[in-house]
């Protein structure tokens, strides 16, 4: 891919439904843009969690807007906005929106091809492929 400067507007950018009213949208990857990190936002409807999963890679979140709790290691920790969660690649972790508006997160994945394996399943799955879900199904 060739790396051009270039801006993305916000019909470019898109937004992918995860289901559970979950919505990501891409700002860049090694796929879009020839880049070595992938970027973009997650909204997480008042009340919504995504399943707890690792990625192939360390992960920033940083809450734009609304109060979350990242789970890691078993416990829950109080994230709100301009704060920034650190996940070490491969670290079993989520995110549970706990407030009374939708949350916003700003991801930042260290890598240009980003991979979820669910907790529950074992399952990995492509970053944004099909089955790629906020609540993947069972089975």
């Amino acid at each position: 891919m060739d790396k051009t400067p270039r801006v993305f507007d916000t019909e470019a950018i898109g937004s992918f439904d995860r289901g559970n009213g979950v919505q990501t949208r891409l700002f860049c990857s090694r796929e879009r843009c020839g880049a070595e990190v992938t970027t973009g936002t997650t909204t997480l409807p008042v009340g919504r969690s995504v399943a707890l999963h690792s990625h192939n890679c360390d992960e920033q979140i940083v809450i734009l807007q609304g109060h979350a709790e990242a789970e890691f290691r078993g416990e829950r920790h109080p994230i709100g906005p301009m704060e920034v969660a650190y996940i070490p690649e491969g670290e079993v972790h989520c995110f549970h929106n706990v407030g009374d508006e939708t949350v916003v997160m700003l991801f930042i994945y260290a890598a240009g091809e980003v991979t979820r394996t669910f907790a529950g399943s074992g399952e990995t799955v492509r970053h944004l492929s099909e089955k790629d879900l906020a609540q993947p199904k069972a089975g």
